[in-house]
């Protein structure tokens, strides 16, 4: 049976031999208001993996040393999102897996070391994960307990996070909210952090921005950011990597520090004087 993929989202829903529905996307869902399931515009027409692989693409590959690996489709499907491969001595995670596979992307990961664990920074990045899981044996695939409803297929290859995890030795799942409320970061052996939609780029050079909502650019409250940012301050991080491909490559923390208290200041109405 064909694997439907979201051409909105790219995220893979159940495998059937008929069609499923237009606006059928679990994001498309009424049952909850626009402020929870997120900011994704109107979609759900589909396409399947299959058709995918066979049209003209390829995959951007870049490595970004001390273990950390990216790889994007062009041209771009769905969100467009760069996904990334840790590498460590127990295995490799794959995070905000792509919406796709075909032989020459499974065969540059496995050349890479394959796949030991899934994870993702939030549900808009889930991607074809179950997929990826049965390309590589069934590895896990590790979903924070808040994004659950998100979930399009149940699985026994996916495994619910609380708070905080580690899916290999020195990989760490840390919870901040935020984007959505099970949005998380990825934390390497390394030091580098992966924040999906948790955190984002920003025009000006060696800045980040925190943002609800992303298409409208809704900004995350002076509380929430605080939150965010004080959660961080536990770990060591010096390098910041986003789904988008902006990249903080050095003193990534402190740029964190600096756009946070900027972010804060600005919506609590410190400067509504200039305005």
């Amino acid at each position: 049976m064909p694997t439907w993929i979201c051409d909105g989202c790219g995220v893979e829903h159940a495998d059937t031999e008929v069609r499923p529905p237009e606006n059928s996307c679990v994001f498309t869902s009424e049952a909850v208001s626009i402020e929870e399931r997120g900011d994704l515009p109107p979609h759900g027409t589909w396409t399947t993996l299959k058709l995918l692989a066979e049209q003209p693409h390829q995959t951007e590959y870049v490595n970004h040393g001390r273990g950390v690996h990216s790889l994007r489709r062009t041209p771009r499907f769905g969100i467009g999102h760069r996904s990334y491969l840790v590498q460590t001595a127990a295995g490799n995670m794959l995070w905000d897996a792509p919406s796709y596979l075909d032989d020459s992307i499974v065969g540059l990961v496995t050349a890479l070391g394959g796949v030991a664990a899934i994870a993702s920074s939030h549900p808009h990045m889930f991607g074809a994960q179950l997929s990826w899981s049965k390309a590589f044996g069934g590895v896990p695939v590790y979903v924070n307990v808040l994004d659950r409803e998100w979930v399009p297929v149940a699985d026994p290859v996916i495994e619910y996070w609380d708070v905080e995890m580690e899916p290999l030795p020195g990989v760490r799942l840390i919870h901040v909210g935020g984007h959505m409320r099970g949005s998380a970061v990825a934390l390497t052996p390394d030091g580098t952090l992966l924040v999906g939609d948790s955190i984002s780029g920003g025009l000006a050079k060696n800045w980040v921005s925190f943002q609800r909502m992303y298409p409208k650019h809704l900004p995350l409250s002076a509380a929430v950011v605080r939150r965010i940012v004080e959660r961080l301050d536990a770990y060591d991080y010096d390098r910041l990597y986003t789904l988008g491909g902006d990249e903080i490559d050095q003193d990534a923390k402190e740029v964190v520090h600096r756009s946070a208290d900027a972010h804060i200041r600005h919506v609590s109405g410190e400067f509504d004087h200039l305005t």
